[in-house]
């Protein structure tokens, strides 16, 4: 067996955008972010996703650590994110098509970490219950409680399915932002994965565990680059808490990484993660 596959594996089933800057184009959505993140962690990651054939072809040359398993798309998932002093304004240029439960139900039978992490819906429930029951399910939950208006505009939406999916999870992420500050509708969904966590930018981070909450404070740290954040926020969660089995000090690790990427000045900072088989050492 090569080192390589001796690693753990980490599979994460999401669209790769684009992502549109003044700067030009670049990838972007959680399965880029999380996926380089896991792959900064030491996983041997796998990323389901849809692109066209051109952009896949990029991305792995661009990011050639991690297997890309690209399904076929006319256009990619295609964002621009306006950020201001009332926060992050999205509009959606392209979208691209839904993953099948098909492409992803045997593959990486023995991942370590799976995780969902869809940024406009392309993890439908018949991909859900493809890996409902693996060893350890997470999911980042934003993309699934999104619709696009008729101007392109990302607007917060809450479909029957998404509470199945929440509790095919065992460890769930929201942001405050991902359902326009309706707390009370944050807290049910987490509350159906064995732990959930809820974060809130600078202010106090909601989790819980086996139905009982904490608060865990959060060090504020000037916010020079956001995107990506909330990504990496939750793999080195994810991975710390598989680790350990603790949750609180999984939420220390993956608070510091997070404030350490968002007052990062260079885009991408991925060599401030938690070096291999040391995730619970920032």
């Amino acid at each position: 067996m090569t080192r390589e596959a001796e690693r753990p594996a980490y599979l994460l089933l999401g669209n790769v955008t684009t992502d549109l800057t003044p700067d030009g184009s670049t990838f972007g959505g959680t399965a880029y972010y999380s996926g380089r993140a896991a792959a900064a962690l030491g996983y041997r990651v796998v990323v389901a996703t849809r692109l066209p054939r051109g952009d896949a072809r990029r991305l792995a040359d661009e990011v050639p650590g991690i297997t890309w398993r690209a399904g076929p798309a006319r256009e990619a998932a295609t964002f621009s994110n306006i950020y201001g002093p009332e926060g992050r304004i999205q509009l959606v240029h392209a979208r691209a098509p839904r993953l099948w439960a098909s492409e992803v139900a045997d593959l990486e039978p023995g991942a370590e970490i799976v995780h969902l992490g869809p940024i406009l819906r392309e993890t439908g429930p018949a991909v859900v219950e493809a890996v409902a029951g693996r060893d350890f399910v997470t999911l980042t939950g934003q993309g699934l409680l999104r619709r696009v208006d008729e101007h392109g505009h990302v607007r917060v939406d809450l479909p029957r399915s998404a509470a199945r999916a929440f509790g095919a999870a065992d460890v769930s992420v929201l942001s405050t932002e991902d359902l326009a500050g309706d707390l009370d509708t944050a807290r049910a969904l987490l509350a159906r994965s064995r732990a959930g966590v809820l974060t809130d930018g600078a202010g106090a981070i909601e989790a819980h565990e086996g139905g009982r909450w904490l608060r865990f404070p959060v060090v504020e740290r000037p916010m020079r680059n956001p995107t990506g954040t909330g990504d990496v926020f939750a793999v080195v969660l994810f991975s710390t808490y598989r680790e350990s089995n603790d949750l609180q000090a999984a939420l220390g690790v993956a608070a510091e990484a997070a404030a350490r990427w968002i007052s990062e000045p260079k885009p991408e900072p991925f060599h401030l993660l938690p070096k291999p088989g040391g995730a619970g050492e920032l």
